[in-house]
């Protein structure tokens, strides 16, 4: 007997050493059927305060079987309690008739024994069912009592990691997969891909304008929207699909077995989810989204090649996302042209950080006359860019590319630096003002009236002009008109740039202490009497008037544009019929001897 015992828990403790395998629940109810010399074992969680046990594993006749729940009401399994073994040696089944297993699969003999947390409250219960008397009791109550000490420990354990796994991959404010959690899930997806030659797709989903609700509310209202985004993005995306959040206001969808072809509509799907507001507490926000998409296919032959992971995927779905805020649509699926534009634009990038580093950036100036006597009034500095690879690169490439990437208060710098530069080495012999133009993102800078006034403190006043978008008196117009009355105080006039094209309100042409509009070259090119343009522009050489303020028209190309302008009123003109943009020495030798 002492033999057998010694085998027995040999056998058992064996069984242990296997605890780190994700199928161990399984492994030790078939390894105590054989070592007890029983037909059924049953592992089972107890759910607190409810008498339902949900089977973890269950061997029985040879065989396991997959998880279910089972009422606990009237079986012997309800007998079980935090401190006592369970023990029906014989007609179990007649004492519990109304438990149907026990009669389907013919039980005689249970023994129970509950799983104890190191609070002692009951996690759950295994037990031994025998289609006959069980020959040692004894022994095999003593196997449960050290296999049930060793099982509830191994629960708590897995219980354990499971939560420090949902919270290293659960996303805290809306409940869903992180971007760890979304990334390992595409991998998955890939792998199932490539082995069944199929297809799938992410998106990944932008909510426009969200900062806003954050500044406008408070970030626990920021929050609440995006959890019921999130669970909006959930109800309208198929099952089988999986939505994760990945930052502050941007999601992610896997779209298993989806083409390419699929794709369109699987966007729609997302766009529509939003046609109704999303409530939050009781405020209803109206919310749009920007949508990127990617595909990747087991019978792609490049994406095969370049061995594509989640890694890549979702790094085309961001591409393909951030081509989807200029478009029309609000949404872009990614082709391979996205990338090559991508790397064309951060090669330029690239050349443009060591020009404007080297400083072989160039100015070039462009005269504003006069539009009654012809004389030279004052001058517009324009940056212009050769490169030794690029050759000469558009300003209406690069600007932009400086203002989305970070640059424009490096390249705006050495614009004013240089400006204010030539304009001390042109005086006394010139006698017109400098104008420079100021991007909306460099006015962000609190100190920027600071930085321009110690920029021109050895200037004449009245001899720089700052030209400045509409936007940026629309957009923070407190701390604007704070900065534009200590520039003006200081002798540095403003204009402002392309009037007309943005949101114009008489309210700032009175606040802020501006002396001349641009008259933008959009209205000036399709000049003619009658024309909506002209309307436009006589409207605003009117209004300047009535203002006392000066205006240029940008872009005049002919007499005839020249003229109209001269019989609206129009102060100075700008533009290829006069003068194009030059470098300062051919500025100096063509217009100071005028």
């Amino acid at each position: 007997m002492e033999a057998s015992t010694n085998e027995v828990f040999r056998a058992l403790a064996d069984t242990f050493s296997f605890s780190e395998q994700e199928h161990f629940f399984e492994l030790i109810c078939e390894q105590l059927t054989e070592i007890l010399a029983v037909d059924h074992v049953l592992l089972a969680r107890v759910k607190p305060d409810e008498l339902v046990a949900k089977t973890i594993a269950l061997y029985s006749n040879g065989q396991h079987h997959g998880e279910f729940e089972y009422s606990l009401t009237g079986t012997p399994c309800a007998t079980i309690n935090e401190q006592n073994v369970c023990l029906y040696n014989g007609d179990v089944a007649k004492r519990f008739p109304n438990d149907l297993m026990l009669s389907d699969i013919g039980v005689e003999s249970y023994i129970g024994f509950p799983l104890i947390n190191r609070q002692g409250k009951k996690l759950g219960l295994i037990a031994l069912m025998h289609n006959q008397k069980i020959a040692n009791p004894e022994l095999a109550i003593e196997v449960l009592r050290v296999a049930a000490s060793f099982l509830a420990m191994e629960m708590q354990r897995r219980e354990h990691e499971r939560k420090i796994a949902d919270i290293a991959f659960t996303d805290l404010v809306s409940g869903l997969p992180n971007r760890v959690s979304f990334i390992h899930r595409v991998d998955a997806a890939i792998e199932k891909a490539q082995l069944t030659q199929q297809t799938l797709s992410v998106l990944m989903i932008n909510i426009r304008r969200f900062k806003e609700v954050n500044d406008t509310y408070n970030h626990a209202v920021g929050d609440a929207l995006l959890k019921a985004v999130g669970q909006r993005l959930v109800e309208y995306v198929d099952t089988g699909s999986c939505v994760a959040r990945f930052s502050s206001d941007e999601f992610g969808i896997l779209l298993p077995q989806t083409s390419v072809a699929q794709l369109p509509q699987a966007i729609e799907n997302v766009k529509s989810a939003f046609f109704e507001p999303v409530q939050v507490d009781s405020r209803n926000f109206s919310v749009q989204v920007l949508v990127g998409a990617a595909n990747y296919s087991a019978l792609d032959r490049q994406q095969i090649a370049h061995g594509i992971s989640s890694d890549g995927l979702l790094q085309r779905a961001s591409i393909a996302l951030e081509h989807a805020r200029v478009a029309a649509t609000q949404s872009r699926i990614y082709d391979v042209s996205m990338s090559e534009a991508l790397l064309t634009e951060q090669h330029m990038l690239e050349r443009l950080q060591l020009a404007i580093a080297n400083e072989t950036l160039l100015l070039y100036y462009q005269p504003q006359f006069d539009i009654d006597t012809g004389k030279l009034r004052g001058a517009e500095a324009l940056c212009r860019w050769y490169d030794d690879e690029l050759g000469w690169v558009s300003p209406m490439l690069f600007i932009p590319l400086a203002e989305e990437r970070g640059l424009i208060h490096e390249l705006g710098d050495w614009v004013m630096r240089k400006a204010v530069h030539q304009l001390h080495d042109w005086l006394p012999s010139y006698q017109g003002y400098l104008s420079v133009n100021i991007s909306a993102r460099q006015f962000d800078d609190p100190y920027m009236a600071d930085y321009l006034i110690e920029q021109t403190r050895n200037l004449p006043k009245g001899r720089l002009v700052v030209e400045l978008t509409e936007s940026i008196m629309m957009g923070k117009s407190v701390q604007a008109l704070r900065q534009f009355q200590r520039i003006s105080d200081h002798g540095i006039s403003i204009a402002v740039d392309d009037f007309g094209t943005g949101f114009s309100s008489l309210a700032y042409l009175t606040q802020f202490p501006i002396s001349m509009l641009k008259i933008d070259r959009s209205f000036v090119q399709n000049l003619a009497a009658g024309a909506h343009e002209y309307t436009i522009a006589a409207t605003i050489i009117a209004m300047a008037k009535a203002l006392n303020l000066s205006t240029v028209a940008e872009g005049v190309e002919t007499a005839e544009q020249e003229k109209m302008l001269a019989n609206l009123g129009c102060n100075r003109t700008q533009g290829f019929l006069r003068g194009k943009p030059v470098a300062a020495e051919e500025f100096a030798a063509r217009w100071f001897n005028q």
